[in-house]
């Protein structure tokens, strides 16, 4: 689902994007490079793309933030939920 709102500055943008619940992903789009760093930054979201959408690096870690999802997955990041680093398997408990 996308959804599309009106806003007349950058923080009114970001006030309404972190407005929810949710926050699996989120996509930015301007041809200024540096309010991209300053919005990504803001944003409360898993992944947030800048002039494109739903493209990463596989080996990237990805996941939800708020209601969005439970952990990470991809990345070594991902990995770490299958992971024993403990010499006895008790994970160190």
């Amino acid at each position: 689902m996308l959804s599309v709102l009106t806003f007349r500055t950058p923080d009114e943008a970001i006030e309404k994007a972190n407005n929810t619940p949710y926050g699996l992903s989120a996509g930015v789009w301007t041809e200024k490079g540096s309010r991209i760093f300053k919005m990504v930054g803001a944003m409360k979201a898993g992944v947030v793309w800048a002039n494109t959408f739903n493209r990463f690096d596989p080996t990237s870690p990805f996941g939800g933030y708020k209601e969005s999802g439970y952990g990470r997955e991809g990345g070594i990041h991902g990995l770490a939920a299958y992971l024993d680093l403990s010499a006895d398997g008790t994970n160190g408990r």
